[in-house]
């Protein structure tokens, strides 16, 4: 009885290490205390994006063992609006560990983004699977400036529905 109850407390102990979830979105809303909508995510980069009431966030999570973990720690968030057409949103982030991503969206319910257009200055541009609205990517390899100066180098963003049609401009 007495090994067993050592073994038990011993069980006890090391499954409490992990602090890790079943899923995602347990382990992002672990970290909010109102209800949270995964919009995005990035298996590889390990990030996700997400929607806390009308904040959009991008933070980076940890998939180990089976078990997902969020903290927080290297996240963003944003809330926009637009006075005139619909709310459309390009930013540009440094993640630890991940590298210079560009992230965004366009807020409406009305339209169904299937695909982002990022055209630059240099005349190169850069097509993104959209989801959810949103999209998440690596800053391409022919831009060699910071997120700082990202901005400088857009010339447009564009957001497609299925049939090639705009759904909305940055510019």
């Amino acid at each position: 009885m007495k090994y067993m109850t050592i073994f038990i407390i011993i069980v006890f102990i090391l499954s409490g290490c992990n602090r890790g979830y079943d899923s995602l979105e347990e382990a992002v809303q672990s970290q909010w205390k109102t209800p949270i909508e995964i919009l995005n995510y990035d298996v590889e980069k390990q990030l996700v994006y997400y929607l806390d009431q009308s904040q959009h966030i991008l933070g980076v999570y940890h998939y180990e063992n089976g078990k997902y973990r969020y903290d927080n720690e290297q996240s963003v968030g944003m809330t926009f609006e637009s006075d005139s057409g619909l709310p459309f949103l390009v930013s540009a982030n440094h993640f630890e560990g991940v590298g210079n991503i560009i992230h965004g969206a366009i807020r409406t319910d009305e339209h169904e983004v299937e695909k982002f257009v990022i055209e630059y200055k240099n005349g190169e541009s850069q097509e993104i699977k959209a989801k959810n609205n949103t999209f998440i990517a690596e800053f391409p390899s022919y831009l060699t400036i910071s997120v700082e100066e990202l901005f400088t180098e857009i010339d447009n963003a564009v957001g497609y529905d299925e049939h090639g049609e705009i759904v909305e401009s940055w510019n």
